[in-house]
């Protein structure tokens, strides 16, 4: 019987780098089957191929791994995982974005220092996607605020979208970030970055006065009724505080 499913491990493994979706997820599924009924041989393979030279056969790997979890799922797939999050499959960014939190929260030291250098360095898509896993893990410090200093005047709309969500959960925010925040608002070229950017400031414990001076002008703002209502709506969440 051991033979049999090792045999199946084999197959499977080959159809991991399948140019069908529905193949490679049926491969992926069987895999991630076996490896709870205990074959330690899934692992193995699954850890070969993190290092395939194929792209498609990296991600499924890695992939499966992130499913089978706790013993299999660890540092070693943070490449491919890196390298997914620039992917022109939308579905295949988000999935590697969220095991790349779910591995970040066990290694948040080293994962922390793989996000900051992918949200300056990588490509739009990877410094978006790196962005919200810094969102999520909620990273914090100088290093932080240099990155999210560059990527509001990134030249991709989604990657100062991206930044404005993670100054967005910076309660107590630093002076620098609060400038930051107040700069996408009053000079952004997108009309929806600045209305992020106002939300943003909204969420914030103590903002300033050049906060509520910038809020208060944007509220009355009759050219953008959008950028106005987000920025009443901050106000409002403001004066709860």
């Amino acid at each position: 019987m051991k033979g049999n499913d090792d045999s199946a491990v084999e197959n499977l493994i080959r159809e991991l780098g399948d140019a069908h979706k529905t193949v490679q997820r049926r491969a992926i599924d069987e895999l991630v089957a076996l490896a709870g009924a205990g074959n330690p041989l899934v692992a193995e393979k699954l850890r070969g191929s993190i290092a395939d030279a194929d792209r498609r056969v990296r991600w499924a790997a890695a992939y499966a791994l992130g499913q089978i979890g706790a013993g299999a799922f660890a540092m070693d797939s943070a490449d491919a995982l890196c390298e997914a999050m620039a992917d022109d499959d939308g579905d295949i960014r988000w999935a590697a974005t969220n095991l790349m939190v779910q591995l970040g929260r066990d290694n948040l030291s080293e994962i922390g220092a793989r996000l900051l250098e992918l949200a300056a360095a990588g490509d739009r898509n990877a410094r978006k996607m790196a962005l919200y896993c810094i969102r999520d893990l909620e990273l914090s410090g100088p290093e932080l605020i240099a990155v999210l200093e560059r990527a509001v005047h990134d030249s991709d709309v989604h990657v100062r979208l991206a930044a404005l969500s993670v100054l967005s959960r910076i309660r107590d925010a630093s002076s620098n970030a609060v400038r930051i925040m107040l700069e996408s608002l009053k000079s952004d070229p997108d009309a929806g970055v600045r209305r992020a950017a106002a939300s943003a400031l909204g969420n914030i414990r103590s903002g300033g006065a050049d906060a509520i001076a910038a809020l208060t002008s944007a509220a009355t703002d009759l050219a953008d009724e959008s950028l106005a209502r987000a920025a009443r709506g901050a106000l409002d969440r403001l004066e709860k505080r």
